[in-house]
């Protein structure tokens, strides 16, 4: 079970924070020879397996690596297009690395604002008056729920449909918002929210859905540590530590950054 992402929207449908929580799924690479026994197309400035889905390569997978080289897209490392490269004899055998294609800034700015829209549906829809909106969606690998506040800001968490405790989550989440966003005299309402430097995550801690975040490297206490209760707690980077970790001051106990 996991949280996997979290959305914060806007009243005007605008994308002001968005945090991936979760490990992607093990991608899928092999070593071809010539010639190329799959169907690749090029869809949205990726290239995509669009026939002969096996060993683990699926239909809709994203070619992401060549020879262990990150693929930007439509082109190569060295600048070159993908299907030409992969159209000549010469470069083979070559080492493909596919999996689920992952979404730009601009693609989740586009979805959230969609989200949005579906979300005013249905209110409008709803035969009752004053209806709250969308609240859920399920699907069969995660389940999309929103909360919104009175003002029209929207917190939007999918998670895995087994998951349990998302409402208090997503109101941990608003609590936070509230205290660490609305309070900071040079936030501006409605722009997007610039988190502290680090890399944030969501998860469990004493009892609790706690907002972790890995603070850049310095002595001493760093006040972009984690969240719990709403209160912002301080972590210890400890650095004669490899892999670095940080101390929860909730459970005092060492975290993996």
């Amino acid at each position: 079970m996991a949280i996997f992402s979290v959305y914060v929207v806007n009243k005007a449908g605008g994308l002001i924070y968005q945090l991936d929580s979760y490990a992607p799924r093990a991608e899928a690479e092999k070593t071809f020879s010539y010639p190329l026994d799959l169907l690749l197309k090029l869809h949205d400035e990726r290239v995509l397996v669009a026939f002969g889905q096996r060993d683990g390569i699926r239909v809709g997978h994203a070619v992401l690596a060549i020879n262990g080289m990150d693929v930007n897209g439509r082109y190569t490392a060295d600048g070159k297009e993908v299907l030409e490269y992969l159209g000549n004899p010469a470069n083979y055998p070559v080492s493909i690395r596919f999996g689920r294609p992952r979404l730009t800034s601009n693609e989740k700015l586009m979805l959230a604002s969609m989200f949005h829209s579906l979300f005013a549906i249905g209110s409008q829809l709803s035969p009752e008056q004053g209806s709250s909106g969308i609240e859920m969606l399920e699907t069969d690998t995660f389940k999309l729920h929103c909360y919104q506040t009175l003002t029209g800001i929207k917190f939007v968490v999918l998670a895995d449909p087994r998951q349990a405790g998302i409402d208090s989550l997503l109101r941990k989440i608003y609590e936070i918002y509230s205290d660490f966003a609305l309070k900071n005299p040079f936030y501006s309402l409605e722009m997007p929210i610039r988190a502290c430097r680090g890399k944030a995550t969501v998860g469990w801690c004493s009892g609790t859905w706690t907002l972790f975040t890995q603070p850049s490297w310095t002595l001493g206490p760093s006040w972009c540590g984690c969240f719990v209760g709403g209160r912002r707690q301080p972590c210890w980077p400890h650095k004669s530590l490899q892999p670095p970790r940080r101390l929860c001051s909730n459970c005092s106990a060492w975290q993996w950054c």
